[in-house]
């Protein structure tokens, strides 16, 4: 039914600050949009609309946000700190923090400002106009005197279309103000919402969607955390240890690992509360909320997987893991359940978790969240907060023990549209922001994307680790307590700035604190925004801690924008819970979501606004109330706030609540294929060994490799073991159906970590022979279990081990292994890389060139290669003719290196990698693929690198920086990172972690003060830092490799990076071919890594990602929920296979310590796939080139690799497209590895290959 609208244009609200707009920055005509109301007038009802207000004559010059003057707007708002004695101690506690509330109470379209405090219960301010306002506390009814006030919202409790208030409070009574006609009176009581505890915030949102408000109540602590002697613990003989019923909102156990169980502080139970008539009735526990009682912080309803029923999202500090409980809807007793999906949803967590908030930050339709924390923003903050971070005595065992895992920092998810966010804090560069309390999104500029503002400060700087050493050295007596707290009491509050950081699209936020006049350095707190002076955009209003209200003045916004505010009749009445969609005519999508308590505390304006930029029209706007009605409005006018009315329509007319989930994906996930095929490792401590080793190195696969072994005619699979492990193979039964089958030679050697693997005629007897390296720390260096093995096949699929003077003593700890006949012999050389030495990284280790002899193989690296056997740590390998000369040449990724490129040069292989002008580009490269990416007959590279999303932040003028020497004079060698900051070089690791490795580091630094002002040189001195070895690296993007060699033979490679969202963390496997049957070449990465040290957490903020090309080089990416190529964990290897034989690529993951993943490409175009073991009788297509000419002309170059990618060996099949006429096949030419061609299919000659099936 299509919704009727009416729409009543008043060009002059009966409120004086609404005023016509006068050719303002809002409207590109007002005659134009006066007009357009009309027409509006006369199609649709239900709508008023109001112009927004002219801007001030005092509009500040330079364009920033302006703060008022407590004598410019009469708010004499201060936050005193002077709790009664019995509270001192919350000192240390989140009371020390107040909250802001904005809202029209009095109905005169002027926004009102509530704030809280300590001492009085808060102050009502309304708002006169011109930035003016009136304490009018007592003379509206709010009688809270006595009363600690912590959180505050206004809303509509009653849906009579006035704002209601409810305060928070602190050990006293919760209020709730209802508002009659402008003055309230207090019935929490009445309501039955009167708690009276360590409240702070309720947060309302219609959870069952009944059209009346409910609540979720989050609460803290009131004892001081410190008070656990008064708790009551149960204690029986062979159990653990347990907290009594009765102490339960004092403290719980956990149990650390290898250490005994430890009692926590605990905050008080969170209350989930269902509106009944307006009676507020206590459903926690019969809906699944509350199990354990946290330092909760913040709590915010939404609506994360956009099934209309409203989520929400709780914040808790410290051991307290952070609950995102999903609305599960009605179950059969028609009772409303949740589900914390937190462990499954989040890849991790903030540790101290604070203020939080929503937005879609790249208006992709799907909302987004923000986490909070109190990670310093720079390297001092940084290290000197690190004292609580390291020691025995410290907690950072802590980091890596809960599920989801919980870092000190920032976490921003990314909403893909599917049950599984990604984070990318650190990609958007929000990831540090100092002790931050309100989290606060909206388009302050008016640009069309929503920036950020964070609140910063505490009472006292609590996380310095000289300060807690102090402490620490008070002798213990019986007044220790209060001896500590004297002492910090006597030290200032932790003063900082606040911060603002403004978004440039593409995951990308810019610090534009100190210009936009943001920085204010204090301790603030609670603050909310709205349009204080109705002129279209978004002012500011911040509560502190012993300092005044910051109100501010909005002058920097100068794109247009329009507002909505919306009037439920079904739903509840001020329309939470309701979803807007805003689309404009290039092709841009809003969303915005209306919930109550947002950031910290706080509650904003309750008005929808949309920054539009340029776009002077919004071209539709959709409106998805909780009702399940939806709206929309066409061809809307900005410059205006729009009063939006909810039909009333019949209940059978109301559609359900709509999903827009994506259910059409490109690739389904099959858990039934490979379902037995699991990695496992067995946990090892690398850092024992080197204890300021930035990575572990002991959980680097599985390796993967596909062949017919059985030559049946389908692919069978080997996946590698870890450590302890066997590998396995996987027989190929035909139709995804597979089946693992024991290889007694691969038990016995279960104690190696297999890396790469490789399937190749080793021994030229027609079948496929195996090859597996050796890799892994858990040994020393030249170890037995570091040997290489070579497996020949019997011919039927079974596997022996060769014996051992097939394979030269090879014993360095390896990676990956390719294979190519180098020098025309009809044989194929191996090259392994060397990975690391084991307890002795980063040395070089030795990399290999084999050559097989006829009989076995022998070492020829100093006769082929000796460039190459020193040359670094290297990931991965690719034999592949770069420069089109028919010779293999090798392409070789390196930590800390380039990726280099060795020409095959009449079968020696010499490095020509600067010549590329690849030499200067060096990262931590992972793996490398190969594929004409751009269609210009030659191939280009995929490599894979870290990314963007990680501490390392690494650039030509700023690069990360590694030394490796003897620092001590003990004949020790030890590992130093470094990094540089306003161009100077500081240690990336605190005192506490380098004086553990290194203890003269404590001697020469006492405090932790000195370490963190100290420069590196200033620490180990230039000669230490000259006389060891020293590593840079200065590109931490993947990308694409463009090869540009010229009909000369002149080679030069372009980078160009991928796509913003694959750098969201550190891609390993990777896979070329045209996957949607276009005839471009897309790429498919894999991606996270669980090795990092603990502090600097998971690099786990990806999922992996498709992106489809265009052909000419360009990809775009595209969302998992599109996809549907979803792989929670470090995902490492890739590979490309027709799993179940119906001619489509599809993927096989393998994923470190976990099962395989399979997906099946749904692809409805029409591919052809050529199956090379059909082409040829003996195993001989490795190496081969074939090239496919599409009837539209152009060229596609496709190599046969002996493996790719991140230890994967993919299936000898290629696929293309061949559905539409312009991408119809013309012919198909293969150049083998001998170097014969031909003709595999001619359409014009009537040319086919009778194995080869169009």
């Amino acid at each position: 039914m299509k919704n009727i609208i009416i729409i009543i244009f008043l060009l002059f609200n009966s409120c004086s600050n609404r005023k016509p707009i006068k050719g303002n920055k809002h409207s590109f005509s007002a005659d134009k949009s006066a007009a357009r109301v009309q027409q509006l007038q006369t199609e649709h009802s239900g709508l008023s609309v109001s112009a927004f207000s002219e801007e001030t004559d005092s509009i500040d010059s330079i364009g920033r946000f302006v703060k008022l003057n407590p004598s410019e707007t009469e708010i004499d708002f201060i936050h005193i700190w002077n709790p009664q004695p019995k509270y001192r101690d919350q000192l240390r506690n989140s009371f020390i923090a107040a909250g802001v509330a904005i809202g029209d109470f009095d109905k005169d379209g002027l926004p009102d400002i509530f704030f809280t405090r300590q001492s009085d219960g808060g102050r009502l301010y309304r708002n006169l106009g011109n930035f003016k306002f009136e304490n009018v506390t007592q003379k509206a009814g709010i009688n809270s005197d006595g009363m600690w006030s912590t959180g505050a919202t206004f809303f509509d409790i009653n849906n009579d279309g006035w704002l209601d208030l409810y305060v928070c409070g602190f050990d006293s009574p919760n209020r709730l103000y209802i508002n009659n006609n402008g003055k309230f009176r207090e019935e929490a009581g009445l309501a039955g919402l009167d708690f009276n505890g360590a409240s702070v915030v309720m947060s309302f949102a219609d959870f069952d969607l009944d059209g009346d408000l409910d609540a979720y109540l989050l609460t803290n602590r009131v004892e001081p955390g410190s008070n656990l002697g008064d708790v009551k613990i149960i204690r029986k003989k062979n159990q653990p240890l347990r907290v009594h019923p009765d102490s339960r909102e004092l403290a719980y156990f956990i149990q650390p690992p290898n250490r005994m169980q430890m009692l926590v502080p605990a905050g008080q139970f969170d209350h989930l509360y269902r509106n009944d008539n307006g009676r507020f009735v206590d459903v926690s526990m019969e809906a699944g909320i509350g199990g354990r009682p946290y330092y909760g912080l913040s709590a915010i309803w939404w609506d994360y997987n956009d099934d209309g029923w409203p989520d929400i999202y709780v914040a808790n500090d410290y051991m307290g893991p952070d609950h995102l409980y999903r609305n599960n809807g009605p179950n059969n007793e028609g009772e409303i359940t949740f589900t914390d999906v937190a462990e499954t949803a989040l890849p991790h967590t903030p540790w101290f978790s604070m203020g939080s908030d929503y937005s879609d930050i790249n208006n992709d339709g799907r909302i987004d969240f923000l986490a909070s924390d109190m990670a310093g923003s720079n390297h001092y903050r940084d290290k000197l907060s690190m004292g609580a971070m390291s020691g025995p005595e410290s907690d950072s065992w802590f980091l890596n023990f809960p599920d989801p895992p919980q870092y000190m920092r920032n976490a921003l998810y990314l909403n893909t549209g599917t049950e599984l966010f990604m984070e990318v804090a650190y990609l958007t560069g929000l990831a540090k922001t100092d002790w931050t309390w309100t989290v606060k999104f909206g388009d302050l500029d008016n640009d069309g994307l929503e920036d950020v503002y964070f609140t910063n400060g505490m009472s006292r700087d609590f996380f310095n680790g000289d300060l807690i050493n102090r402490a620490r050295e008070i002798l213990p007596s019986d007044d220790i307590r209060i001896k500590e707290l004297e002492m910090w009491e006597k030290e200032s509050p932790y003063r900082l700035n606040n911060q603002a950081y403004r978004n440039k699209g593409r995951l990308e936020f810019e610090d534009i604190s100190s210009e936009w006049g943001l920085d204010h350095f204090g301790v603030s707190t609670g603050s909310a925004l709205g349009d204080l002076d109705g002129d279209g955009d978004l002012d500011l209003a911040v509560n502190g801690f012993e300092e005044p209200a910051l109100v501010y003045r909005n002058d920097i916004a100068v794109g247009s924008s329009l507002r909505i505010k919306l009037i439920g009749q079904k739903s509840n009445r001020g329309g939470i819970g309701t979803k807007i969609v805003l689309e404009t005519t290039g092709g841009s999508k809003m969303v915005r979501y209306v919930s109550s308590s947002r950031g910290f505390m706080s509650s904003s304006e309750p008005v929808v606004h949309f920054g539009l930029g340029d776009t002077r029209t919004a071209e539709k706007i959709n409106i998805y109330w909780p009702s399940g009605i939806v709206q929309e409005l066409q061809d809307i006018p900005t410059g205006f706030l729009y009063s939006v009315t909810e039909p009333n329509y019949k209940p059978a007319e109301i559609d359900p609540p709509v999903s827009l989930v994506a259910k059409d994906v490109m690739f389904t996930r099959n858990s039934i294929v490979m379902k037995d095929a699991i990695h496992r490792e067995t946990e090892y401590d690398d850092f024992l060994k080197q204890k300021l080793l930035p990575n572990k190195l002991s959980q680097l696969g599985p390796g993967m490799a596909w062949g017919d072994v059985d030559r049946d005619g389908d692919n069978d699979l080997f996946i590698g073991g870890a450590a302890g492990f066997p590998g396995k193979l996987f027989y190929n039964l035909g139709k995804g159906r597979f089946k693992g089958t024991p290889q007694p030679s691969f038990s016995l050697d279960a104690l190696s970590e297999d890396m790469g693997a490789l399937f190749f005629d080793s021994d030229l007897d027609g079948d496929l022979d195996l090859y597996v390296v050796s890799g892994g720390v858990e040994c020393m260096p030249g170890d037995a279990i570091l040997r290489d093995r070579l497996y020949t096949n019997d011919g039927t699929g079974t596997f022996v081990k060769g014996s051992l003077n097939l394979l030269p003593d090879l014993r360095s700890s390896g990676s990956v292994i390719t294979a190519a006949d180098i020098d025309g012999d009809m044989r194929l050389e191996l090259f392994v890389g060397g990975r690391v030495v084991p307890g002795q990284y980063p040395e070089p280790p030795q990399s290999y060139l084999l050559k097989n002899t006829g009989s076995k193989y022998e070492d020829a690296t100093d006769a082929i290669a000796p460039e190459i056997k020193y040359a670094g740590m290297v990931t991965s390998a690719l034999f592949t003719d770069v420069d089109g000369d028919h010779h293999p040449d090798l392409m070789v990724t390196y930590e800390w290196g380039p990726v280099r490129y060795f020409h095959n040069e009449s079968g020696k292989l010499v490095d020509r990698t600067a010549e590329a002008g690849l030499v200067h580009r060096i990262g931590w490269y992972n793996s490398i693929s190969g594929g004409d990416l751009d269609k210009d007959g030659d191939t280009d590279y995929l490599v894979g690198n870290f990314g963007y999303n990680t501490k390392y932040q690494a650039s030509p003028a700023k690069p990360e920086i590694l030394y490796y020497g003897d620092f001590e004079g003990n004949g020790i060698k030890r590992i130093i990172e470094a990094k540089y900051e306003n161009g100077i070089c500081f240690p990336h690791r605190g005192l506490g972690c380098s004086s553990g490795a290194m203890p003269l580091v404590r001697k020469k630094f006492p405090t932790y003060h000195e370490f963190a002002i100290t420069p590196l040189q200033g620490i180990y001195t230039d000669a230490l830092l000259n006389s060891a070895d020293k590593f840079e690296v200065n590109e931490l993007a993947s990308g694409i490799l463009l090869n540009q060699t010229d009909n000369q033979g002149n080679i030069e490679f372009v980078f160009q990076p991928l796509p913003r969202m694959a750098q969201a963390s550190p891609i390993f496997g990777s896979a070329v071919s045209d996957i949607n049957g276009d005839g471009n070449l897309d790429l498919y990465v894999v991606q996270n890594f669980f090795g990092p040290q603990r502090e600097t957490g998971y690099m786990d903020g990806g999922v992996s990602l498709l992106m489809l090309g265009d052909g000419t080089g360009r990809f775009q990416e595209i969302s998992p929920g599109e996809s549907g190529l979803i792989v929670p964990g470090a995902g490492m290897s890739l590979t490309i296979s027709d799993l179940n034989s119906d001619g489509r690529p599809d993927y096989l993951v393998g994923v470190n310590n976990n099962g395989l993943i399979s997906f099946e490409n749904q692809s409805q175009e029409k591919f052809t796939a050529i199956r090379l073991t059909e082409l040829t009788e003996k195993q001989n297509y490795i190496g081969a080139i074939i090239k496919v000419f599409f009837m539209d002309n152009s060229v596609q170059l496709h190599e046969v690799y002996a493996g790719s990618g991140y230890l994967s060996q993919s299936a000898p099949i290629l696929f293309f497209a061949s559905n539409e006429k312009e991408l119809r096949v013309k012919r198909i030419e293969v150049r083998w590895s001998d170097g014969t061609t031909g003709t595999i299919f001619d359409i014009e000659q009537n040319i086919e290959n009778p194995s080869f099936k169009m």
